[in-house]
């Protein structure tokens, strides 16, 4: 009798471990067939239209890299589009490209945006288009720049103090908000510290055009300007000025290599587009107010990059009470009174241009500011 009850636990004993073999059997080929049915996850898509090559020294390659470290960061893919011409057409292929391979949101690092390029953009009210520019912003079109101004007012103290000639240089492609921006804080730097300074500009016509940025160092340089700063694309002005033995501060990244180069002025576009794309992005949507991004010093997205050796003390000197003054919002550069090249009054003396005024309505040069023709 007790052999019969011993086989009889046995037996319960096999029974239950061969359901729980077969309960865990089961809960893994579940397992297997939700892995094989669920949906992958997809990372994000950033798509980038630019003009050159994106490893193109000055603007295209800080633009570039700045996206791929944000990007990677937050585990996105960039699909570049290099070398764009900026025809209609052209664009309406790009897009539908990258409508293709579900690019949500598109970086144009054009500096134009004409009506039928927007319009274009309207056509695809599912990706969102980061502008570079401060001048217009729609619905699914977001402005993005930097303060650079707040740096290259900086740049403008150095070249007065370095300038032993009285004559400072500057290439631009042609007069807009942006450069107007960028040019007359310069200015205004340069007075501040050398009010006999001259400073003189050089026009392009464009944002890429190398034989003209070399001819407009040619020029700057007979009027006998020692020190310069650009705003254009590339490098050629910084090669043309380190070949002339020019001093220059660059408008993008520092080249310690150059003899000539005193300091660059530099946007942390990484953190340009990381607060973007993470902060500025929920559910989906850019939620942007404003549709517009502009942040500068106190921020830390720009600065002036470390000086040369032969960067004056007195300059430095000076650059440092700037800094500390800005970092305090003591300092205003477009603030008291302020004249245009024609004599009219641009700001009153307890008078501060609105940021507003600064992004969409600066058409004129401060007074001080010659043209070469």
């Amino acid at each position: 009798m007790k052999l019969l009850d011993d086989e009889r636990q046995a037996l319960r004993r096999r029974n239950f471990v061969m359901g729980i073999a077969a309960v865990l059997l089961l809960c893994i080929l579940v397992s297997v067939a939700e892995f094989h049915t669920a949906p992958r996850m997809v990372r994000p898509k950033i798509g980038m239209i630019m003009r050159g090559a994106k490893d193109e020294d000055g603007w295209n390659k800080v633009q570039y890299e700045g996206l791929r470290d944000a990007a990677k960061e937050l585990g996105m893919d960039v699909i570049v589009k290099e070398h764009a011409l900026g025809t209609i057409s052209e664009y309406r292929q790009i897009l539908k490209s990258f409508a293709a391979q579900g690019v949500q949101r598109v970086v144009v690092t054009w500096h134009r945006y004409p009506p039928e390029l927007r319009e274009l953009f309207r056509q695809y009210p599912d990706m969102e288009f980061i502008l570079q520019t401060t001048e217009f912003s729609e619905e699914n079109m977001l402005s993005c720049s930097t303060r650079l101004f707040e740096v290259q007012y900086l740049a403008g103290m150095i070249a007065g103090y370095q300038t032993e000639t009285g004559i400072v240089g500057y290439v631009a492609p042609y007069p807009c908000v942006e450069v107007n921006r960028g040019l007359n804080a310069f200015a205004i730097g340069v007075k501040r510290v050398n009010p006999s300074a001259h400073i003189k500009v050089a026009w392009t016509s464009d944002w890429d055009t190398p034989e003209r940025e070399r001819a407009a160092v040619e020029s700057l340089a007979m009027e006998n300007a020692d020190v310069l700063s650009y705003q254009q694309d590339g490098r050629t002005v910084a090669d043309a000025a380190e070949k002339k033995g020019i001093d220059y501060i660059d408008a993008h990244q520092p080249h310690p290599e150059h003899k000539h180069c005193l300091t660059a002025v530099q946007s942390d576009w990484k953190a340009v587009y990381h607060n973007l794309l993470r902060k500025h992005v929920r559910r989906g949507r850019m939620a942007n107010v404003n549709n517009y991004y502009w942040q500068g010093f106190l921020h830390h997205i720009v600065s002036v990059a470390p000086l040369s050796e032969w960067v004056s003390l007195r300059a430095r000197e000076a650059i440092a009470r700037s800094v500390r003054d800005r970092a305090k919002g003591q300092h205003l550069i477009y603030g008291g009174e302020i004249y245009d090249t024609n004599g009219v009054k641009r700001c009153d003396e307890k008078e501060i241009l609105s940021n507003e005024y600064l992004r969409e309505q600066m058409n004129w040069l401060v007074k001080g500011v010659e043209q070469v023709e």
